[in-house]
């Protein structure tokens, strides 16, 4: 077995900026599920608000950092790869972890992460919806010439050229599930990132010039909420979007209720308590809040098991 080719169980890189006490409330599922992981916290928020944050989420956190740049969300959301290169450089580097998963304070987990990546390698960069830019240059907005954003995507295409010799295809991610291994993070904060192009190809390019082991994160599949192919695609296939399109709390409970459905949602803004998540409770409550979609569903149920008897 190569060096660092071994099964592991990410610590967590939790990322959040306000909503506090939903915070504090994920943080402590999180735990109860994962109580062998380590949880380091992210801060972007106000500064103002910056001991609030401490005091409510310290308790479920192994450590506590602010980014210190007041940059607008915008920046944030283009540049997220240079927060979590600001936290290695400043915290980061001298903290125990080898695989780090970024979960973001607006994702909602229901099962422990050796469940979710149960063969993640100690050395390998796993990314939801990880792909070349080619198969989605046609209609993903990040790389049209008609919004602007094409000029940031040739100026990043011609500065690692410059700077690596790299003239092959990039590659892009929606970044909603990622699990980053401590020796790509290490290379990538040394590295920089500049802050040229859009962090959803800058960082998976970076890893694949780097020569990182990359993974597609096939359990968990995201939608992409441009691709003209998938615009009538039903809620329950939108559970891992970026697009800020919250998951309706009635395709939670029916994932929830049944043994195989999904057990992570992106994006989820509603604080829903843990008792209505297990299966008895998420059913009984589809039940109440979707009695039409309840009934239709037990009857497919129903078919299955007959056509399998």
């Amino acid at each position: 077995m190569g060096q660092g080719r071994w099964s592991v169980i990410p610590d967590v890189l939790f990322c959040f900026y306000s909503r506090f006490a939903m915070c504090a409330h994920r943080l402590r599922s999180l735990r109860e599920m994962n109580r062998h992981v380590r949880v380091y916290g992210l801060y972007s928020g106000p500064s103002s608000e910056e001991e609030e944050a401490k005091s409510c989420l310290s308790p479920w956190l192994d450590d506590f950092y602010s980014f210190p740049e007041r940059n607008d969300s915008k920046w944030k959301r283009m540049n997220f790869d240079c927060m979590i290169t600001r936290w290695y450089r400043d915290r980061g580097h001298r903290l125990s972890w080898e695989s780090i998963f970024v979960q973001h304070w607006d994702l909602l987990a229901l099962t422990p992460l050796a469940t979710l990546f149960p063969d993640l390698q100690a050395d390998e960069l796993r990314l939801s919806g990880y792909r070349p830019v080619k198969e989605i240059e046609a209609w993903w907005p990040w790389v049209q010439p008609a919004n602007g954003h094409r000029r940031k995507y040739d100026a990043f295409r011609e500065h690692i050229a410059t700077e690596f010799g790299y003239e092959g295809g990039l590659f892009a991610s929606l970044l909603i599930l990622a699990c980053l291994p401590r020796t790509f993070v290490d290379r990538y904060a040394s590295f920089g990132p500049p802050e040229i192009g859009f962090v959803e190809y800058r960082l998976p390019t970076m890893a694949k010039i780097f020569g990182t082991r990359i993974a597609k994160d096939e359990r968990h599949q995201t939608w992409w909420a441009a691709d003209p192919s998938t615009q009538e695609v039903r809620a329950a296939d939108r559970t891992l979007n970026a697009v800020g399109v919250e998951v309706p709390f009635s395709v939670i409970l029916l994932e929830a209720c049944q043994p195989d459905g999904k057990r992570i949602f992106h994006p989820v803004y509603r604080d829903i308590p843990d008792w209505q998540l297990r299966p008895f409770h998420a059913r009984w409550l589809y039940m109440v809040c979707q009695p039409r979609a309840a009934a239709q569903h037990l009857l497919k149920q129903a078919s299955v098991s007959v056509r399998q008897t």
